[in-house]
């Protein structure tokens, strides 16, 4: 119930924000600030425990080892390239105005920096603190190495996936680069510049917002099947048995794979 609760909230919170005056990001998937669909994807699946917690059952593997992957991945440092290239072109131009910022950025959910992160301790706090005190339950770890090596393959086929991708932006952007007029005699600076201001392309940007509207549909399927009573399962080469509900909750690591 917590789970649902804290997603239906978020996500009336961020499409209030979205539809708002300055609310839309350029370049972002479903115009959002960058990282707003993982943020919600992680914080529906790190509070899902609270449902078993609840209702006295025991955590399922793949639960636990999902969310100690997502963690870890959650807290190393990211950024965009597109920023990384605005910070490098803002230098090359004017090194006095480096710290001064045009707007402030936006985070995640359209949240102060860091609250998504704190968000998340206190959230697997509050787990730790409920199942010690409360009725403790066990956090399954029924072949625990297994599980994390078809996490970490799931994440590698979205890499995979990923360096497909920018092998072919690689060639679109040689192509850009030729149509840029006098583009001879523009330092590579410029023409940086000039690259990150260019739309992105109308086909790329709605696949982008699909994928990532096709990623919160996945996990909000996969949690909801994790607390009802059914299941389908399937083998695959007749070596693994997946249910239907893990293999849609191990979409995600694909997802942050090819996003990262």
């Amino acid at each position: 119930m917590i789970t649902w609760i804290l997603g239906i909230i978020l996500i009336i919170w961020v499409i209030i924000k979205r539809c708002g005056k300055e609310g839309k990001i350029k370049g972002e998937p479903l115009g959002m600030p960058r990282g707003t669909i993982r943020a919600l994807n992680t914080l529906l699946i790190v509070t899902i425990p609270f449902h078993y917690l609840f209702v006295g059952e025991n955590i399922p593997g793949m639960i636990t080892n999902s969310i100690l992957f997502l963690m870890a991945f959650y807290f190393q440092t990211r950024k965009s390239g597109k920023e990384k290239l605005k910070h490098i072109v803002k230098y090359v131009k004017n090194p006095e105005l480096l710290d001064q910022e045009e707007e402030p950025p936006k985070h995640p959910l359209y949240l102060p920096k860091f609250t998504v992160r704190i968000s998340l301790v206190v959230i697997l706090s509050a787990i730790i603190i409920i199942n010690h005190f409360g009725s403790t339950v066990s956090f399954e770890s029924t072949n625990a190495l297994l599980d994390i090596l078809i996490i970490i393959s799931s994440y590698i086929v979205g890499v995979f996936f990923r360096n497909i991708s920018v092998s072919k932006e690689k060639k679109r952007l040689k192509k850009q680069i030729v149509e840029i007029k006098n583009y001879q005699s523009l330092s590579k600076y410029e023409i940086i510049e000039k690259l990150i201001d260019q739309e992105p392309a109308w086909l790329k940007q709605k696949s982008r917002n699909f994928l990532s509207l096709l990623t919160l549909a996945t996990v909000i399927t996969s949690l909801m099947l994790f607390t009802i009573p059914w299941d389908y399962e399937f083998q695959i080469l007749t070596l693994f048995t997946f249910s239907l509900r893990e293999a849609l909750l191990l979409l995600i690591n694909v997802y942050y794979g090819f996003r990262d």
